[in-house]
């Protein structure tokens, strides 16, 4: 009995750097529960357009709740990586008997990195360090929210500075980054979306949009999503990353753990021998380990550092460069953010799925999106744009 207590006492000092960011969460759920309005712009619901919400009805139809991550009931508790994946094809060719496919892409090298190691970058879409200036400029005028997503923020927005004297990120809402000069026109980038479309099988959904600063770590530790995880949004997700800031060694970076994103690849690299001298502290199921359990860990993974470093050390690629650049990963691949020791860091992400809105698996009210009339010198209006982008923009001219 005492020995057990031992090893939970280490487990919980092991996750310790995780706690705030639980207690945040629990923050704002609790807000939700007695009915507390967000400190973000939201929307109690989102109306879209009669074109769009006729696709979603079908898709609603097609696809159980428990399947689609813009439902309450959504269950990201899957029974095996195997069922996930499966899953995943079927809910693909459910939304593409649905919704008209994208042209083939026009870049084949990154699809054939993510689906082998589950990130690529496509260089000629990267910023120009002119354009990275301007959105800098632009967004050093406005509030900050004091956590990596804005929903998650349990105080309302300020001056960047005084953020980042008490807390480890800053973060700004959905249409104070839309509003961003040249943002917009990446969201309906036809090639991005294309390409997308080509890994998932069908024409994904924008689940979610944020820019976020990494403030410099004081003390070196790794805190929230700086910590090793998976992201369980959906059956199938990916993100565009956009460093805004250069980054070198020691300036942040994402670090991801290569071919960790499907049981397939994973099975590739796996040492099995490794188990023979894992400690026992560190193997959660007391007996030797597959790939198949590093996909069921608990807490999507969250305080597994030490597991990932005995198993898959050499496959742990830091991630940076200059500003402008732009990377797209599986998220569902083990990856975290690494504290920068020098300088803060920038980051604009762009997640897609197959139905799931960020918000909706947060249990919190959605994010204000923009009205169209707003942007529509950057952004056509067209069927494609409608239904990818309906979580981040207003096309049905419900907002004003």
């Amino acid at each position: 009995m005492l020995a057990e207590m031992a090893k939970k006492i280490r487990f919980l000092r092991e996750i310790n750097t995780l706690y705030s960011y639980i207690l945040l969460r629990g923050h704002v759920k609790i807000r939700s529960a007695l009915k507390l309005p967000p400190l973000y712009p939201y929307e109690e619901t989102y109306f879209l357009d009669e074109g769009t919400q006729r696709i979603v009805d079908q898709l609603k139809t097609a696809i159980p709740d428990h399947e689609r991550g813009d439902n309450p009931s959504f269950n990201k508790n899957w029974k095996s990586i195997g069922e996930r994946e499966e899953t995943a094809k079927r809910i693909s060719r459910q939304i593409r008997q649905i919704v008209p496919n994208t042209p083939s892409p026009i870049n084949g090298n990154w699809l054939g990195s993510i689906r082998d190691v589950g990130y690529g970058s496509l260089e000629h879409k990267n910023l120009e360090p002119k354009k990275v200036d301007t959105i800098v400029a632009y967004l050093n005028e406005q509030k900050v929210y004091p956590s990596h997503v804005a929903h998650f923020s349990v105080e309302k927005p300020k001056a960047k500075n005084i953020i980042k004297k008490n807390y480890t990120f800053g973060s700004y809402d959905m249409q104070t980054i839309i509003r961003a000069p040249y943002v917009a026109e990446m969201l309906c980038d036809g090639e991005m979306i294309s390409s997308i479309a080509e890994y998932f099988g069908c024409l994904p959904t924008i689940s979610s949009v944020n820019l976020f600063w990494a403030f410099a770590s004081k003390d070196g530790k790794s805190r929230g999503p700086q910590r090793f995880h998976r992201d369980v949004d959906d059956y199938k997700t990916c993100t565009m990353f956009i460093n805004l800031t250069d980054t070198k060694e020691d300036e942040g970076a994402h670090c991801y753990i290569e071919k960790t994103h499907t049981l397939e690849r994973l099975k590739t690299i796996f040492p099995e021998s490794r188990n023979d001298d894992l400690e026992n502290d560190l193997n959660p199921y007391k007996r030797r380990l597959t790939p198949e359990d590093l996909f069921q860990l608990p807490l999507n993974g969250y305080g597994s550092d030490k597991l990932y470093q005995h198993f898959l050390k050499e496959h742990m690629v830091n991630l940076y460069g200059e500003r402008g650049m732009l990377l797209i990963t599986d998220n569902y691949g083990i990856h975290r953010g690494v504290p920068s020791k020098n300088s803060d860091r920038l980051i604009l992400w762009v997640s897609f799925a197959l139905t799931a809105t960020h918000t909706q698996s947060a249990e919190v009210k959605p994010q204000k999106r923009i009205p169209y009339a707003r942007i529509n010198d950057r952004i056509e209006d067209n069927k494609v744009n409608r239904y990818v982008l309906r979580n981040v923009v207003d096309f049905s001219g419900y907002l004003k």
